[in-house]
């Protein structure tokens, strides 16, 4: 599920009327209609985004919102938002990173170059919100990432019987292949759940196995069934952290991640969550994870799940933040 159909449905339980523009799915309907207009979409030449953004303005007219709340922006031009922000309250919320672009899905110049023009940005980097509040002088609000996990899904996961191995889920880049491919080197066997990996050479390595990516309840249980589930931050997530911080614990996992502060401050170093900094120490990490017995895994996994039922690690309390601060913003 995207990320902002998540906030749509506990805003709504919480008395808010939505209308939701879903551009990202016009993208993918066009796109999906043939390889013409795959390749006229990839060059750039195609009349979506006009289309798009005629769309946006004619439904605000008639729909006459308190707040516009666009999530990142791809498919709208800079100066659509500066239209609507003279018309509307305005914001955005980016569970990538506006500056740091580190796919052709992750950001283009619209997300960039909008920035200025929004009244308000909900960041899931504290540093990004600082950033973006010194340089354009807009208000902010640290809005992290969060998980989505009911209780029969939890228990069906903490049923799957344990496979003391190494995980990844996730899609590939440079830095998750390097990392995969260091630790299969030394000798390490690891699962690998996602796109792309068939195609890259970490998938003929004798002890790395690829394999699809997973969605639903399936997701969950892979989390949950191995011993060791690795988390490999992109450079928009260095020094922060993504949704696996949250979704590993949530489900009982054992999460080996990056060191961030940020991240420590939800989950506290070797009693619910293992950090590492730099490959080598990674590396005596995950044999230590690998060696433990399943009373001690089984300690970290309990307290990972206890803490991740804090008030405040949900989506649904994600929802109620975004909720209180658009309710301020009315008054603004």
């Amino acid at each position: 599920m995207a990320i902002e159909r998540h906030y749509s449905k506990y805003l709504r339980e919480m008395g808010a009327d939505i209308h939701h523009y879903a551009a990202p799915d016009a993208v993918i309907e066009f796109v999906r209609k043939g390889i013409v207009n795959k390749v006229l979409f990839k060059a750039g030449v195609h009349s979506l985004y006009r289309q798009i953004n005629r769309e946006v303005k004619e439904i605000a007219a008639s729909f006459k919102p308190d707040i516009i709340w666009v999530v990142k922006g791809m498919e709208l031009y800079p100066e659509t938002i500066q239209y609507l922000s003279a018309r509307f309250k305005t914001a955005n919320y980016n569970p990538d990173h506006p500056f740091i672009i580190v796919s052709r899905g992750s950001g283009n110049r619209n997300v960039t170059e909008s920035v200025p023009f929004y009244h308000l940005h909900f960041c899931y980097n504290g540093k990004l919100a600082e950033e973006i509040h010194n340089r354009f002088g807009i208000r902010t609000v640290f809005l992290p990432f969060a998980y989505e996990l009911s209780a029969a899904g939890f228990r069906e996961a903490a049923a799957e019987n344990e496979i003391n191995k190494l995980c990844f889920l996730g899609n590939p880049d440079s830095t998750r292949e390097n990392t995969i491919g260091s630790l299969a080197s030394q000798g390490f066997a690891i699962d690998v759940y996602g796109h792309g990996w068939t195609k890259r050479k970490l998938a003929g390595l004798s002890n790395v196995k690829v394999h699809d990516a997973v969605y639903g309840q399936a997701f969950w249980n892979r989390l949950r069934q191995y011993r060791v589930q690795l988390n490999i931050f992109r450079a928009h997530n260095e020094g922060s952290h993504n949704m696996r911080s949250f979704e590993i614990p949530a489900v009982g996992g054992i999460q080996l991640a990056p060191y961030s502060q940020e991240q420590e401050n939800f989950f506290e170093s070797s009693r619910e969550t293992i950090y590492y900094k730099g490959i080598h120490e990674l590396s005596e990490k995950a044999a230590m994870l690998l060696s433990w017995d399943s009373l001690r895994a089984n300690e970290l996994r309990v307290a990972a799940r206890e803490r991740s039922l804090t008030p405040g690690y949900t989506y649904a309390d994600r929802a109620a933040t975004v909720f209180g601060t658009f309710k301020e913003m009315m008054q603004w």
